[in-house]
């Protein structure tokens, strides 16, 4: 019986240290399971997170888009305002100097009434009849023997119209001898 009990000790024994290493394998296991779950629970709360983070920046980005819409519309309307007063500032730009031309045509106007420019009177030289002669060497020059015409015979006397000015009166009379004195 003490060899039964011996056996049965020893038995019991063994069981006991299979059942002290599988509890020590389940504490392992339990504890790998509760890390793992702890593990889980915090990329849960990463992923929660950046899921909120995702969202906050996709609000700031409508907030944004919908401030640079604004803004693009505030620079046109700028652009527009502006192209419409350098038009206007041409426009009076352009008026004035108009009004400044227009000015000055009228006060040289006004100036030549007042302060006329008197017109000359044309002056025409006196003209000699101008002769020339030649003084005759002696020499004679062999040459082609061509008839000329004699210079006064077929001639007629051409007759001569009086010159006048802008204002009728007479300056020239092709008529008279004498000339008349500017």
């Amino acid at each position: 019986m003490q060899q039964k009990a011996e056996k049965r000790a020893r038995k019991f024994r063994k069981q006991a240290r299979l059942l002290e290493q599988a509890q020590k394998d389940r504490n392992e296991w339990e504890d790998i399971a509760e890390y793992r779950r702890q593990q889980w629970v915090k990329a849960i709360r990463e992923r929660d997170h950046k899921q909120d983070q995702m969202s906050q920046l996709a609000r700031e980005k409508e907030t944004v888009q919908e401030r640079l819409v604004q803004i693009t519309r505030e620079r046109d309307t700028a652009l527009r305002v502006s192209e419409n007063r350098r038009r206007a500032w041409k426009m009076r730009e352009n008026y004035l100097q108009d009004q400044i031309e227009a000015g000055l045509v009228e006060i040289h106007r006004l100036n030549n009434l007042l302060h006329p420019i008197p017109r000359l009177v044309p002056v025409y030289p006196v003209v000699e009849p101008q002769v020339i002669m030649a003084d005759d060497d002696g020499m004679e020059v062999d040459g082609p023997a061509a008839a000329s015409p004699p210079l006064h015979e077929d001639m007629e006397d051409e007759e001569l119209e009086s010159v006048s000015d802008e204002d009728g009166e007479v300056i020239f009379d092709g008529d008279s001898n004498d000339e008349s004195e500017v």
